[in-house]
């Protein structure tokens, strides 16, 4: 989990006040309801995938191949408890079955995965104004260390859910104002800190040592998020976007600075169109690039900027085509992915390469009654990705599904 939860400390709060700046563009004209909502949503989320090459190529010149299968449950409440008070509050955990069968790469894990809960409290009491407070924590529920060739288990992040099944315990608070224009715009801004606690993370394994595996604690950087987003909405037209910048400290490895990621940027924003009261069209795109990390230099020993980035913009974009018939809601959707290059994220111990990504697919969801429905999802994908010049392109299939259901009480 912890490439996920990495990722998320950027520009987790970026989305989330696009998600907000969306709900409150919707709301302005009507009062908050003060009962409390409840809803839960469990998923079954599966991937599979075969290529060329196992993960990372550079292991094994065999065909690879891996699964995985993660359950995550989310629970979300909100309400207004105070007459100009809104709170919304989230949890979220899981469970996850990870292997790659490739020879020489074979490795399984079976985890329970971090536990992430939240809290927002929005004031409304100030005409064109509703400053917020957030709090995000990550409580360290899931396995840092995987010893052996449990550690072959870590897959592409840009094919599984989960990269990696944990980390420390984070604590992110935020503090942001929604600026309502009219009843058809809003800005949002934000500034966030993010603490992040120490774990340990095993070794490279000595194949001739009779000991047991050793473990290096690492200690994260810290980050500070600042970011803007803006949501309008008028007759049948939607749009967001959003733009978020990321900065962070230095991570120790058993107490020496060792390094510190570059500073990342990240662009993201979404149309949607409502063509008829049952068809429309919704088209997301988002860029994020990160500068040059800082890295230890043994001579000077202090980090000071690499020779070369070893970072990688990634291009993501997403057209899907919702159709609401009755109690059923289907949505056929393609997206596109680019990784311009070969990248390595030291968070994680783990070589991503430059790649291209086509999925197609798409999702139905079924109203039982109100507030209880059930979703599925599929997708198939495809994949290819070109270490160097020098070498021939790899290639990945694979597919991903997903059933879940909700409930709101």
């Amino acid at each position: 989990m912890r490439a996920r939860l990495y990722d998320s400390v950027r520009d987790g709060w970026t989305r989330a006040c696009v998600v907000m700046a969306c709900c409150t563009v919707s709301s302005l004209a009507h009062a908050a309801e003060p009962n409390w909502s409840l809803s839960a949503d469990q998923e079954l989320r599966y991937a599979s995938w075969s290529g060329t090459r196992g993960f990372p190529a550079s292991g094994s010149a065999a065909a690879g191949a891996g699964t995985q299968l993660y359950a995550p449950l989310t629970i979300q409440a909100s309400g207004q408890p105070l007459e100009n008070i809104k709170v919304d509050l989230l949890g979220r955990g899981g469970y996850v079955w990870s292997r790659q069968s490739t020879p020489g790469l074979t490795g399984s894990v079976t985890t329970t995965t971090d536990t992430v809960v939240s809290g927002t409290a929005t004031y409304l009491g100030i005409p064109g104004i509703q400053p917020f407070v957030s709090m995000n924590v990550n409580l360290p529920t899931g396995t840092t260390a995987l010893y052996g060739s449990a550690a072959n288990a870590r897959m592409d992040q840009d094919i599984v859910d989960l990269a990696t099944f944990g980390e420390g315990l984070n604590i992110g608070p935020t503090v942001g104002v929604n600026l309502p224009i009219g009843e058809q715009l809003i800005l949002t801004f934000s500034s966030g800190y993010t603490w992040r606690g120490a774990y340990r993370m095993e070794a490279l394994l000595d194949p001739t040592s009779t000991e047991p595996q050793a473990t290096t604690l690492v200690g994260p950087g810290r980050v500070a998020t600042q970011s803007a987003s803006l949501g309008y909405q008028l007759a049948n037209l939607t749009l967001l976007a959003s733009a978020s910048y990321a900065h962070e400290t230095a991570t120790y490895l058993d107490h020496i600075s060792s390094y510190a990621l570059g500073d990342r940027y990240t662009l993201s924003g979404t149309v949607g169109y409502a063509w008829t009261t049952s068809s429309s069209t919704t088209f997301t795109a988002s860029w994020t690039n990160a500068e040059k990390n800082r890295v230890l230099d043994p001579e000077l020993l202090k980090i000071i900027p690499e020779s070369f980035r070893s970072n990688s913009a990634v291009y993501r974009y997403r057209l899907e085509q919702p159709v609401v018939s009755g109690n059923w809601t289907v949505a056929p959707m393609v997206n596109y992915m680019r990784r311009d290059q070969n990248s390595y994220n030291p968070v994680t111990q783990q070589f991503i390469p430059a790649k291209t990504r086509i999925g197609a697919g798409g999702s139905a969801q079924h109203s039982l009654r109100e507030g209880l429905s059930l979703k599925a999802s599929v997708e198939h994908f495809w994949i290819n990705e070109n270490l160097t010049e020098l070498t021939p392109n790899l290639r990945v299939r694979g597919w991903i599904a997903m059933l879940g259901g909700s409930m709101k009480f």
